[in-house]
Order: structure tokens, then sequence, then C-alpha cells
């Protein structure tokens, strides 16, 4: 009898079980160890587990930070369970004189507590443990030691052929084959964010937040594939740390996004975007209104008709009978009316879309035959043209300082699509 049984908790400590098991292999041979992914052949397992327990006299039950809190499906402690395999293992293992049972820690794990042990296998914390470090140079130096223990109580000897490679080979132990796959993630997570935001038209509240969910997604995702190379199980090093210098940039840079004012541009603007790109065919329909960056160039829609002596008289006599009220269709954009009420020096517009859903609403100063809007995003300015149909002039964005044409033209519901018509009629009625 003479052979050493590695017993592990897949979700917990596979990986490190599975490297440990090459380890020993190339050690000692493989007819001297039992894992039972390997080892397990058709018929009943529990059965075969058995008799390898029976075949063994070293047993390795390797333990991970997971090890103690490890739940089934259902949320019961594992190690709480009677029929638990890994737990029958460990019973079986400490159950028989004979056999030596060597904790082995991995991932920073620490020995448990008797008192939260099953009583069956309390008896596992009187056993020397042996921990295997994150570290690759102290590795070596652990696994060496782990294999020494082995030969002197189970009187192995290294294969004859793998003597002279010992110690070659186990400096390769643990060595991982692939880059991390989180630091991978983490980076794409963080790089998708930086183009949120540097994408044209400023971030709204919600965009925010889940730049900065993706942000924090990232961070984590950096900092455990960090701790997986540390602990042999993948690689790319210098890949988490640019994971986690990127995440860390992109949440640090959200969170502070939120503190400020959203920059996203409000409906009244978005409706104008399209003069930008492509304003010729509604600008070539009527005369082009100037573009209004001071109240005073608006004045100059309207020339004047009388001298210049009686100029201010006229002014005056125009703010009392100039009438905003109506509904006015966008120039640049058909699907997007405004309804305008005007009670003395009270003016309020609001803005809807083909759908009859409000997207924009304010206040306006009439000073004149012009309309004013002072909003906490933005500025604009309207001249109303002599035939009272038109108006036109500027918008400016107070966040970005972009400026921007701005033409409103009257319209005659009954001109209108009726099934438009009839949307629009009850918001002035």
């Amino acid at each position: 009898m003479a052979g050493i049984f590695i017993s592990y908790r897949e979700r917990d400590s596979k990986a490190w079980a599975l490297s440990l098991r090459d380890r020993l292999v190339d050690e000692f041979g493989e007819d001297k160890v039992f894992l039972d992914k390997d080892t397990l052949r058709a018929g009943k397992w529990k059965d075969q587990i058995e008799r390898a327990l029976g075949d063994c006299n070293i047993v390795l039950v390797v333990i991970g930070r997971g090890w103690l809190h490890a739940q089934d499906e259902e949320g019961r402690q594992r190690l709480m369970s009677d029929d638990d395999v890994h737990r029958r293992e460990i019973a079986l293992a400490l159950a028989r004189p004979e056999v030596t049972v060597v904790p082995v820690l991995v991932d920073g794990a620490t020995m448990p507590k008797a008192e939260d042990l099953p009583t069956n296998i309390r008896d596992l914390i009187q056993q020397q443990s042996r921990a295997i470090s994150d570290n690759a140079a102290h590795r070596k130096v652990d696994l060496d030691a782990l294999s020494a223990d082995i030969r002197r109580v189970g009187r192995f000897t290294p294969k004859p052929e793998e003597t002279a490679k010992t110690n070659t080979n186990s400096t390769q132990v643990l060595v991982p084959v692939k880059n991390s796959g989180k630091a991978i993630g983490a980076i794409s997570l963080a790089v998708m964010v930086f183009l949120a935001a540097a994408a044209e038209g400023g971030l709204d509240h919600d965009t925010k937040v889940v730049g900065f969910v993706f942000g924090a997604i990232a961070l984590w995702l950096g900092w455990s594939g960090f701790k997986d190379i540390k602990a042999g199980l993948a690689k790319g090093r210098g890949l988490a740390m640019t994971a986690m210098g990127l995440s860390g940039l992109a949440t640090v840079g959200m969170l502070g996004a939120l503190t400020q004012p959203d920059t996203v541009k409000q409906p009244i603007v978005n409706s104008m975007a399209p003069a930008m790109s492509n304003p010729a065919p509604v600008i070539n329909s009527a005369p082009q209104p100037p573009i209004l960056t001071d109240p005073e160039p608006a004045a100059a829609v309207v020339k004047p008709v009388k001298p210049a002596r009686q100029e201010k008289p006229s002014a005056v006599a125009k703010v009392s009978s100039v009438n905003f009220q109506g509904i006015w269709q966008d120039g640049h954009d058909m699907s997007i009316f405004y309804l305008i009420r005007q009670q003395n020096d009270t003016v309020h517009l609001q803005e809807y879309n083909a759908l009859g859903a409000l997207t924009f609403d304010t206040m306006a100063r009439p000073v004149g035959i012009e309309l004013k809007i002072d909003h906490p995003m933005l500025v604009a300015n309207l001249a109303l043209s002599d035939d009272g149909q038109q108006m036109g002039g500027s918008v400016k964005q107070r966040a970005t300082g972009m400026v921007k044409p701005m033409l409103l033209r009257k319209v005659d519901l009954d001109s209108l699509d009726p099934q438009l018509a009839g949307m629009l009629r009850p918001l002035i009625e």
C-alpha cells in the first residue's frame, strides 16, 4: 500500500489540485497519484474512491479560501451535509491510523477552527499543514518541502528518469498557458466607458450611472485577474496591471462626472441638429433669419419704415401688439412643434414631438419683437418677422458654448395632416 490521494473541493481549488497532481506525477509516477477526475473508471464512483483511499497512505486535503463555506445548489453548507463526498474522503482518511493526512493550504487560506467543522473530521486541525505560496519563488520552496514530506512519510522514491529533472520541473508547476480572461474583460469594459465619455453630445445622468457601474465591474475583474495571476492560475501580470489602471480611471472619471451638471443636449437643442448638416432645403424656402448671438443683431430682422426719430415710439407701440401665441413648426425638423401661450408679458413655450409627447418646457420673455429664452442649459433669442409668420434666431448651449441657428414657422392646423392636427388642436384650445 503506497499512494497519494488528492482530496479537493472542485469550486474551491480545482486548478491547484490539477497543478499539484502534475508535479507529483512527474516526481513519483502516475500510478502513485489518485485524482478523481483522472482516475475514476466506469462503475460506482463512491466505491472506487473508497478503494483508492484503501490503496493510499498519504491523503492531501487541498483547502482554499472558499473551502469551509462552500454551498450546494440549495444554499446549504456542503461540509455540514452527511452525504458530502469531500467530507467522506477526509473522514475515511482520518479514521485509518496508517494514513497520513496533510492539509495543503492554497490561495492564502488558513486552517479552520475545530468548532466550525463536523465532528467526524475535527481531527483535521491536529494534522500538520503545508501552505503553498502564491509567489513563484516561494512556491518552489513550499512544493519541495511537501515533496520531501511525502518521500519521508510514504517512503516514496522519485522516478529514475525524472530524478535529474525534479528541480527543473518544480519551477514549471502552476505555470499557466493563457492570458487572464478577467483582465482582458476588464480592459474591454474600461474602453467602452472611455468611448461613451468621448461620444459627441455629452452624457446624461443615466449614462453616467451605467458608465460608473461598468467601470466598477471592470475594476473588480482586473483585481480578480491579478489575484489569479499571482496564484499561478493565469499569466499576463502586465495585462492585469493595465486593466486595473484603466478601469480605475474610468470609475473615478464617471464618479466625478456624476457630481457635474449633465451636458447632454436638451430636446430644443437636439431639434436643431439637422440644420447644421443640411440646412439648404429649409433655408432656401424662405428668407434666412439672422443667427443671433446678442439682442442687438436680432432686432435688425425687421427693417424700420419710419424715420429714426420715430423708431423708439414705434417699438414701444409694437411691444403691446406683438403676439407670439400659436403653434409653430421647427423649420429644420418638421416633426417637432412648439406650443406658445402668451398672457401679457408672460410667455410659456413647450416642445412636442410628432407623437404628441412633451420634450421641453420653459418660460420665455418677450422684448419688442424678440422672444428671449433663459434656461439653465441654454440661451435662445428669436425675432418675429414682419408678417408674424416666422421667428428666426439662434440658440446657445451653456455647457459647450455651441451656437446653432433656429427657425420656427407658424402653422395653420387646417393645413396639416388631419391626424396630426387632431393631436395638436387640444393643446392650444
